[in-house]
């Protein structure tokens, strides 16, 4: 019997890459023999293929839409297995669209389109937390056991000159499109 496919789509970023690994992990789990291919951008490439849960991952280089040559190459990167399941777990205006340049018959799809097989449409989605989110969108598809995000697969030897003792790693940055996820400069 041929291993089913499944793609699951996450663009970035960190933050929401590392909370996605909670749904990464429950997908896996649900599909236990199947190839599962991650489609991303190139900084979470390296990243995303460490991880335990894709058996390949993709570059999406994200092309504008009027570059042609550009939107020719996701065609074929979005048609390169016939999916069984496409997991947009990006949920954006953009990821959504891309359902509509995969080959048909088109798989079970889990987007927040009301076009999907499997559309996660709650208009309230923008006041929820991503894990309540991924959660509920999951769920509509079957999978029920969404537990917390796990990056304990990133564990490995810290390079030389790393403080002694205990200590903590603060990235304050954040997108300049969400001030309110910013850290305060005068913190």
């Amino acid at each position: 019997m041929e291993k089913s496919h499944i793609l699951v789509i996450k663009h970035g970023a960190l933050g929401d890459v590392v909370l996605a690994t909670a749904g990464f992990a429950a997908i896996r789990a649900h599909h236990p023999d199947a190839h599962i291919t991650c489609l991303t951008t190139r900084p979470f490439a390296e990243l995303l293929a460490a991880s335990p849960y894709f058996d390949e991952v993709l570059i999406d280089t994200k092309p504008k839409w009027f570059d042609r040559r550009g939107i020719r190459r996701l065609y074929k990167l979005l048609r390169l297995h016939t999916w069984d399941w496409v997991y947009d777990l990006q949920t954006s205006t953009r990821s959504t669209l891309y359902q509509w340049l995969l080959a048909r018959p088109r798989p079970s799809i889990s987007n927040v389109s009301r076009f999907a097989s499997h559309g996660y449409t709650d208009p309230a989605r923008h006041e929820k937390h991503t894990l309540e989110n991924l959660s509920l969108q999951l769920g509509l598809t079957g999978i029920d056991k969404v537990g917390l995000p796990d990056v304990s697969w990133l564990a490995e030897e810290a390079p030389d000159g790393r403080p002694s003792g205990a200590y903590a790693l603060l990235v304050p940055g954040g997108a300049a499109h969400r001030p309110e996820k910013r850290w305060p400069a005068e913190q």
